[in-house]
């Protein structure tokens, strides 16, 4: 049992009459308020980009710990002793991700599909963001976004260790992006800034910062967000809502006044995780239907994607020198002679998109899969371009033993005794147990270590 938590009268109270006036017993009133004096849920969820086996759970796991399946997420396990997964491999190489159970019920509600265009508008640290990119495969448009500078780049981050190769990742306000996308997405995910009373019993910040008005606040900016989101969902598209917290403040009366401002959108349902009912530590979803496009009554002024800037029309040079020495790369490292994507150069860095997007006059954290820098007319690929590959996509590559495949991210060089490598101090691709770590150059009997700064560990 954990310590007794000290909870805010005004939540307590509130709660109290929420439970009350939807009719649920007294009981689990207190059932709720026990549930904050147990150990939480902790969750991990498989990369279904890396990972397909059904037993991945011994993968990740392992066979001698309790886990519970979550019921809305296949791909995840519960367990309540805590686990150093986070220090283990299989994370560096984003074979699976750490997440809070109940927060993966928004993205499956989503529900989704490759092919599509979506936006997951409110995306940092990218939990519900690898979730959905699991789900589309790889294929279609992925557009994750997050205003905070600081916040997008660890989304970034968490983006390039699942090996997502479909994203773009922006830094915007929602109103310019409803701006810049209007009727654009077939499916839109808002998981809202909130108060957060659904993390109390895991991150005592959280519980520090709450006000008596906190959800009030929290409530008007949620109603902006969710206003913007839906200019950019298609006719027949699909609006999911999310918070973690449990006030009908910031959840049934944000949608409800949503809804009577919006007669083009429909409910399709909602959804409540309670702590002592489900599996996590709670959750609200509404899930929303565009029936039709309409005005949008003067607030936002709708522009055409390639408009921006005066560069209607165009997409970001590209020289054909540098197309050419990209394919060279390919052609000599990669079993493929060309990857899937629309080249775009920003500097010396080279992008896949997935579509041509203009994104002039946008704040833009990557412009889609990030494969590398050309730098004196040489290709050097990128710690992302690995992480998006499979053993079998490269012509050169070595798969590490545990002990020299933790050398290896600890950033040192390796002896690697291989007769069938050309002598022109080849790229090698560097795998443990077929999952990618990054790359190596191959120099006089070494394998001369390329990961990144940010990427190694101590």
């Amino acid at each position: 049992m954990m310590k007794p938590m000290q909870l805010p009268e005004t939540f307590l109270s509130r709660t109290r009459e929420q439970m009350r006036a939807a009719h649920i017993a007294g009981e689990d009133f207190s059932a709720f308020l026990t549930a904050y004096d147990e150990e939480p849920w902790r969750g991990v969820r498989v990369n279904q980009l890396k990972i397909t086996d059904e037993n991945a759970y011994l993968f990740v796991i392992g066979d001698d710990h309790p886990y519970t399946p979550i019921p809305w997420c296949k791909e995840g396990f519960a367990y309540r002793e805590p686990l150093p997964l986070g220090q283990s491999l299989a994370y560096l190489q984003g074979l699976f991700y750490i997440q809070e159970p109940s927060a993966m019920s928004p993205a499956s509600l989503l529900d989704a599909k490759p092919g599509e265009r979506i936006l997951d508008l409110c995306a940092a640290p990218g939990g519900k963001t690898t979730q959905i990119a699991g789900t589309m495969q790889g294929e279609g448009l992925f557009v994750a976004n997050d205003a905070s500078p600081t916040r997008a780049q660890a989304l970034v981050r968490n983006i390039e260790r699942a090996g997502v190769r479909n994203a773009i990742v922006l830094m915007e306000q929602p109103r310019k992006l409803a701006e810049r996308f209007p009727a654009f997405f077939d499916r839109v995910l808002v998981d809202a800034p909130c108060s957060g009373e659904g993390m109390f019993r895991r991150d005592p910040d959280v519980l520090k910062a709450y006000t008596a008005n906190k959800p009030e606040a929290c409530a008007a900016i949620q109603s902006d967000i969710l206003r913007y989101a839906a200019a950019m969902v298609k006719p027949g598209g699909r609006l999911v809502y999310s918070t973690c917290t449990f006030n009908t403040i910031e959840n049934e009366e944000v949608i409800d006044k949503f809804l009577s401002s919006h007669n083009n959108f429909s409910l399709i349902k909602t959804k409540r995780l309670w702590p002592h009912k489900d599996i996590g530590e709670g959750h609200f979803m509404a899930v929303l239907q565009k029936t039709r496009d309409t005005a949008d009554g003067g607030y936002i002024r709708r522009r055409n994607l390639c408009e921006a800037n005066g560069d209607a029309g165009k997409h970001y040079p590209l020289p054909v020198a540098n197309l050419e020495i990209f394919s060279d790369f390919c052609r000599a490292y990669l079993t493929k002679e060309a990857l899937s994507g629309h080249p775009v150069m920003h500097n010396h860095n080279l992008y896949l998109q997935p579509e041509p997007l203009t994104l002039n006059g946008l704040r833009v954290a990557r412009s889609g899969w990030h494969v590398g820098e050309i730098s004196k007319e040489r290709f050097i690929p990128s710690q992302a371009l690995a992480m998006g590959l499979h053993i079998t996509d490269a012509r050169y590559a070595v798969d590490l033993t545990e002990a020299n495949a933790w050398r290896y991210v600890r950033g040192e060089s390796l002896d690697y005794n291989k007769n069938d490598l050309p002598d022109k101090k080849p790229w090698v691709f560097v795998c443990h147990d077929t999952h990618p770590l990054g790359w190596a150059r191959f120099v006089q009997g070494r394998l001369k270590n390329h990961l990144p700064v940010g990427w190694v560990r101590p």
